[in-house]
């Protein structure tokens, strides 16, 4: 900032007792003319230069009031009042009064009664009226709040003692930081849309204007206050309220409008298909695997037959079993489909040294054998099988 603009702030500031921010919203509505900016000030607080507002209340004349001739009567009726057709042709509020020479008594007219829509007119007449004005709240963000932040020391302190005194050091507490202790919440905006049918807060729920609820918040709205339930703000809270005016619009049609967020809708992808992209069961997937397993396992016996007749394994009999050890080791031998399983266990025994437990199990679906060491081959379907070795 400038030094002629400095000058400016310090000159509005030493004429008006306002604080930096003032200065500088009026100075930057003026173009930091200090003379259109002090007489914009005084011109909005409705008083003048070097004196104060006068609070005692005055007598009003109002000039559509003719004056009475002193013979008539002076009371008048509540039906006379009502029929009485004068040459007042202003139709705003009218205040009626009854009683004697020495009392008398003010009467609200009984017709007069505002609804929500005159309300929400008025309320909005007024926030165009009111857009213009400066901010006379503290700014707690603004350069002169945080300059002062800065200068002042928060935290703990702690005070020296003396051993020759017998003083001993004590802590003092920073008094913001206990119980007792008021911190402002930070200021917050909301945004209320007024539509055909009622209003809205941040695009909450509609209010609508025929409630009587609603349009007890609106006149709290119009004498300048903000009812914390509605606004969702906190006490002694600063709030700005922005008024968007949608009259003409309807505010379900632009609920409807809006993009609806939902959860995941779809069918989905099982890892491990066998065409990328195509939608596959449990079940389906189980029944290819079984099937490419099954000719797997049957080229294995195959090649494994070929092997066994090439190299002259020992053993006779109609099928031919491959066995893989724990250690690594393939075997091939050839078994009766009659034969008991456990003449397959026997054969590996012979064929282990370790002595750790051991059991066999089928290659796939892997299944152990322990149980079926009574049953045939045939029936244990292990014709042509590969038989794993496991250790227990």
């Amino acid at each position: 900032m400038s030094d002629e603009r400095e000058k400016a702030i310090q000159e509005f500031i030493d004429i008006t007792g306002h604080t930096r921010s003032i200065a500088e919203q009026y100075l930057n509505k003026n173009d930091f003319i200090v003379t259109m900016a002090v007489n914009d000030y005084y011109n909005n607080e409705h008083i003048t230069p070097g004196t104060k507002a006068d609070t005692t209340p005055k007598a009003v004349n109002n000039p559509n009031v003719k004056q009475r001739k002193s013979g008539g009567s002076t009371l008048k009726s509540f039906s006379d009042l009502k029929n009485d057709n004068g040459s007042d042709d202003d139709d705003g509020d009218i205040n009626f009064f009854t009683g004697g020479e020495k009392s008398g008594l003010a009467v609200e007219d009984p017709n007069k009664k505002k609804n929500g829509r005159s309300l929400v007119d008025e309320l909005l007449e007024k926030a165009q009226r009111e857009a213009g004005e400066p901010d006379w709240r503290d700014n707690a963000d603004s350069d002169e709040a945080s300059s002062k932040k800065q200068k002042s020391f928060r935290g703990t302190g702690h005070s020296l003692g003396s051993v020759e005194n017998a003083i001993e050091s004590k802590t003092i507490e920073d008094p913001s930081n206990q119980a007792h202790g008021f911190k402002k919440p930070e200021k917050v905006t909301r945004t209320i849309t007024f539509w055909k049918e009622g209003f809205s807060v941040d695009d909450g729920e509609l209010y609508k204007y025929d409630d009587p609820k609603n349009q007890e918040y609106l006149q709290q709205l119009n004498t300048g206050r903000a009812p914390l339930s509605l606004l969702n703000v906190q006490m002694f809270q600063d709030v700005d309220v922005n008024v968007d005016k949608k009259l003409e619009d309807s505010y379900y049609s632009h609920q409807k409008s809006k993009p609806r967020v939902f959860g995941f809708q779809g069918t989905g992808k099982r890892l491990g298909s066998p065409v990328p992209g195509e939608p596959t069961t449990v079940e389906e997937a189980l029944a290819r695997e079984e099937a490419q397993q099954a000719t797997l396992s049957q080229t294995n016996t195959e090649e494994t037959a070929e092997k066994t007749a090439a190299s002259g394994v020992a053993g006779s009999g109609d099928t031919t079993i491959q066995i893989r050890l724990g250690t690594g080791e393939r075997l091939v031998q050839r078994f009766n489909s009659t034969d008991a399983v456990e003449s397959i266990y026997t054969f590996v025994a012979n064929h282990t040294n370790d002595s750790r437990a051991w059991g066999l199990v089928t290659s796939f679906p892997t299944q152990p054998l322990d149980d079926k060491k009574q049953q045939s081959i045939a029936d244990s379907k292990l014709k042509n099988s590969v038989v794993i070795q496991k250790w227990k």
